[in-house]
């Protein structure tokens, strides 16, 4: 196995972790969904091993299925895009600043008056997207 296998095999590693890290925040708050930190860092992840991998299978001697992987990027990037306007959003809603909320008060005044989780459809949004994108990867060729 010489050097540029080892890459690949630890950047794939990285690209299923990002993966692992998306799912796995989704689902464990699904009960409140909301895009949580590890969220946005498991999309930059993703979006940047899938760089990286699509640079390397560039420079090998295989075929590249240049539809494939710009169907893949444009997902990655719109994942990535909503995983961060959804952590904005939650920064927002949880120090307070968002929705009228006094100040100070985080979320536990937003929750007694019974607003909704903003980042809630960014959280939907960003799950959905990782899903599609493995579906891709899986069922295009």
């Amino acid at each position: 196995m010489n050097r540029m296998e080892i890459l690949r095999e630890i950047l794939v590693a990285l690209h299923l972790i990002g993966m692992a890290i998306i799912v796995g925040g989704y689902f464990s708050l699904i009960r409140s969904p909301k895009v949580a930190p590890g969220m946005l860092h498991g999309s930059y992840l993703q979006l940047i091993t899938g760089i990286l991998l699509l640079g390397l299978a560039e420079m090998g001697d295989g075929e590249v299925k240049h539809m494939k992987m710009g169907i893949k990027l444009v997902i990655a990037i719109l994942v990535t895009v909503f995983a961060f306007i959804g952590n904005k959003k939650q920064k927002a809603f949880a120090s307070g600043t968002l929705n009228g909320a006094p100040a100070g008060a985080g979320a536990d005044a937003a929750v007694a008056t019974g607003v909704k989780n903003p980042s809630a459809t960014m959280a939907h949004l960003v799950f959905a997207g990782a899903i599609i994108n493995v579906l891709v990867a899986v069922f295009v060729h």
